[in-house]
This record gives C-alpha cells, structure tokens and sequence, in this order.
C-alpha cells in the first residue's frame, strides 16, 4: 500500500487550524485520514478528488472549510484525468477557455479562504464553464 502525508489548514470560524492528510493507495482501495485537534474522519473511495468531496460534504454540516485547491470554486478534474493518477491533479478552469495542461493542479496544495467554495457553489461553476465553451 502506498502512503503519503500531506499538510493542510481547515479554516474553521474564520481561523486557521492545522491538519494532516493521510493518503494512502492500495490496488483496491483509496483512502484519506484527515487529522487535526478538533476533527478526524477518513473517507474511502475510487479517486481522490471524489473522496476530497465527501471529506467537504461532511465538514459543510460543521462550517469547517479545508482550504486546498480541491476545494477552490474553479478546479475541477476531467474524466481522463481522474483516470490517471488517482484524481491526484485537477484542472484551474476559467470560463470560456479549454483546459489546458499548464492550468493542472494539485488539489491538496493551499488556497485561500477566498478561493473556498462549497461543493454545490463548485459544480455549479463545472457547468458553467462548461457551458460557456459550447457559447465560443
């Protein structure tokens, strides 16, 4: 099984806290363990990002927002992506323009409290840019 720790901040009332992720790949199985003083919870599935997103469902009902780029209103992965390197990167997308390889991400690197979205104010936005490239 392979393994990786990744630092994080939950903002969490407006303040920052600390936090681990424990990423760990198997051949049947991806887990996140998310750590930090005032929470732990560990969500498994078949990529990353959609585990990301139920780690985010479950801390909406407390107000906690984790602040990586995952969570970032415009970063989204594509199918082909979330097929290569378990749902690791995920594309910055800007309405009206095509995902390019330059705008990849890594959805656990930081972004601000500014960046943060929900995860219905997220997919809204997917749809969206979505629809603005059918406009072009």
């Amino acid at each position: 099984m392979e393994k990786e720790i990744v630092d994080v901040i939950l903002n969490v009332d407006g303040i920052n806290e600390k936090a681990i992720i424990t990423i760990m790949i198997g051949d049947d199985l991806i887990e996140i363990a998310l750590e930090s003083d005032i929470c732990c919870i560990t969500k498994e599935g078949e990529n990353l990002f959609d585990i990301l997103t139920q780690i985010r469902k479950e801390f909406e009902k407390s107000s906690i927002k984790l602040l990586c780029k995952g969570c970032s209103l415009n970063v989204h992965p594509s199918g082909m992506i979330l097929g290569m390197g378990y749902g690791r990167m995920a594309y910055s997308l800007v309405l009206g323009k095509q995902a390019l390889k330059e705008s990849l991400v890594d959805i656990f690197s930081p972004c601000s409290v500014e960046e943060y979205s929900t995860v219905n104010e997220q997919n809204e936005f997917f749809e969206k840019w979505c629809d603005s490239l059918r406009k072009v």
